[in-house]
């Protein structure tokens, strides 16, 4: 991962998403090139932990989207520099990616309505869900499709966490599969000794 999905991965992570990095999309029939979404993840309504998982945890910017108490599927796009604007969320990608999700049987029938919104509820045997479409830049795009967020952003959540979980954080970094994450941890527990 870069580092624009570095920060993205642990953004997502920190907000009580359970995620997929890199996921592969093959060729297909109608897919000609392989590619990847950079990030899918799935979070529970009622996702909790003590040490930085509570309601209070939690980033108002992606949550004002988001309604907490349904299942929530994510798909997340980062780049580090320029794009194209209209290459964002490519509709095959997106198909082949939804049904990894498992919330209903078939839900790639939908993305037509996943293409042209930030955000869309469904139902299925009475249970409500959502998908977000979350972009992760530094550079402004006027498409309202989906949910933009700045890395600089994210970056400030992620110290902004570990300063109120710092002493926790800090004793339990080395078990964070992440350099980045410990690098963050150690970075401002130090700051603060010297």
């Amino acid at each position: 991962m870069n580092y624009g999905e570095t920060n993205a991965y642990w953004y997502l992570r920190l907000n009580g998403f359970f995620l997929i990095e890199n996921f592969v999309v093959h060729r297909t029939a109608e897919i000609v090139h392989s590619s990847d979404i950079d990030i899918l993840g799935i979070r529970l309504p009622y996702v909790f932990e003590e040490v930085g998982g509570q309601i209070e945890d939690w980033d108002e910017a992606l949550l004002n989207d988001l309604n907490p108490n349904l299942m929530t599927g994510v798909i997340c796009e980062v780049k580090t520099g320029a794009f194209k604007k209209e290459e964002l969320f490519n509709k095959l990608y997106l198909s082949y990616c939804l049904d990894r999700f498992g919330f209903m049987p078939n839900l790639s029938k939908n993305t037509n309505q996943i293409h042209k919104n930030k955000l869309s509820i469904f139902e299925h045997n009475g249970i409500k869900f959502q998908i977000l479409k979350l972009f992760i830049t530094n550079i402004e795009t006027d498409r309202q499709d989906f949910l933009q967020l700045r890395i600089k952003h994210l970056r400030h959540f992620i110290e902004v966490r570990i300063q109120n979980y710092k002493q926790q954080k800090w004793q339990d970094r080395l078990f964070f599969q992440s350099d980045f994450l410990g690098e963050h941890i150690d970075r401002q527990y130090n700051e603060e000794i010297e």
